[in-house]
């Protein structure tokens, strides 16, 4: 993941704040996670609006401080790469920053630490910006955070606007963290321009309805509806789907049903062909069939909820998608990689056959329809799993073994 949105803040500016407090809500390509604070200290400023989207990973989106009384200094402060122009007291903090770093400039470094490195990259900044203080000069995240709490700005940036009026940066202390998180926010870190922008209607927050002029709603997408377009692009452009279809005799599995709820179990259609389904049962080769159920409904409820942790999405090795509620008799899925297998699943419908006897009879049949990579199956592997599935629907009673 590259990008994210930040749904909604769970703290405010001024906020004491503990490891282990939801600090907010955070949409990925997946799902809505909360996200959790690691340090003590206090929220003193939230660098980005809630509804905020597009928003990069390891850039920095609230600062926190460790001594309440540093929150002050950080009331006009507009993110490490905004220029801002503050009152008196903005001023006269902005010096005091100025004059600090100024201090503790001194040789630079290009070793960097791990968090160190991720934090420069979101935050504007380069080595030879932060004064390094960690042994045989590595720069550390501490030296990053200090840096971004008192306003330094790029060396290049510098260099071209020398002899410009500077712009007024809050001070904070020693100690003072940035937070980052993944996503955040670079965004809504970007200067403001001068030029007047021609009037246009507000792009509404992620999954907000928008009215036109012409009549109709715009509803965005999604960041999980963007990721999804752009896989499944991807997918369908570069992997070889081989298709294959069948009709399955779905009488078997009706009975079955009918006798199961006599007992006090109830299971769909879907139960039966739902071994794998993304949200992830995992080992379900080795779960009974109503263990199984059980588990697609609690993991299906909470993803209509968005609140699926990574590891209940994250690591399949083959999808069912399963249209048959909406009337639809047969159609062909698009691979979800790194998958390589998915199985659309179509409506239960009867038909009219010739039995042995030959005589006419009807019968409940739904066609599946297999979408294999190519590079990884062949036609002969997979006919043997298609044929297998049908095998195992026509005889549902294995199923429970």
């Amino acid at each position: 993941m590259a990008q994210g949105n930040l749904v909604t803040w769970s703290i405010k500016e001024g906020q004491e704040v503990a490891p282990g407090d939801a600090i907010a809500e955070v949409e990925t390509d997946k799902a809505t996670m909360t996200w959790e604070n690691q340090d003590d200290g206090f929220v003193a400023k939230l660098l980005v609006p809630e509804g905020a989207q597009g928003i990069e990973v390891g850039a920095p989106v609230a600062i926190l401080v460790e001594e309440q009384g540093d929150i002050a200094a950080f009331k006009e402060y507009a993110g490490p790469s905004s220029s801002h122009a503050g009152g008196g007291g903005g001023a006269g903090q902005g010096e005091a920053a100025a004059g600090r770093a100024q201090a503790v400039s001194g040789p630079t470094s290009d070793r960097l630490g791990p968090a160190a490195r991720m934090l420069l990259s979101g935050s504007g900044l380069g080595p030879g910006d932060v004064t390094p203080t960690g042994p045989h000069g590595i720069v550390t995240k501490g030296d990053v955070l200090a840096a971004l709490a008192s306003g330094q700005a790029p060396r290049a940036a510098s260099t071209a606007t020398e002899g410009t009026e500077p712009a007024a940066k809050p001070a904070g202390k020693e100690g003072t963290e940035a937070a980052a998180m993944a996503p955040a926010a670079k965004e809504a870190a970007k200067p403001a321009s001068s030029a007047p922008a021609p009037a246009q209607d507000p792009a509404p927050a992620s999954g907000r309805r928008r009215k036109t002029r012409g009549g109709h709603t715009d509803v965005p997408n999604s960041q999980i509806r963007r990721i999804i377009a752009a896989r499944l692009s991807e997918s369908k452009s570069t992997i070889p789907h081989l298709y294959l279809s069948a009709d399955v005799d779905m009488d078997a599995v009706a009975a079955l049903r009918a006798g199961l709820k006599t007992q006090g179990l109830k299971l769909s259609v879907n139960d039966f062909v739902a071994g794998l389904i993304t949200p992830i049962v995992r080992g379900a080769d080795a779960k009974s069939l109503p263990d199984v159920a059980e588990e697609v409904r609690e993991l299906a409820a909470r993803a209509r909820r968005n609140r699926l942790k990574p590891e209940e999405f994250q690591g399949g090795s083959f999808s069912i998608s399963n249209l048959g509620m909406y009337g639809i008799d047969s159609f062909s899925a698009i691979i979800n990689p790194p998958q390589a297998c998915i199985m659309a699943v179509g409506a239960s419908r009867t038909v009219t056959v010739i039995g042995a006897d030959g005589v006419l009879a009807t019968k409940s049949v739904m066609r599946v329809t297999l979408s294999a990579d190519h590079r990884v199956y062949d036609g002969e592997i997979a006919s043997d799993l298609l044929a297998a599935f049908k095998a195992n629907l026509e005889a549902p009673f294995k199923l429970l073994l």
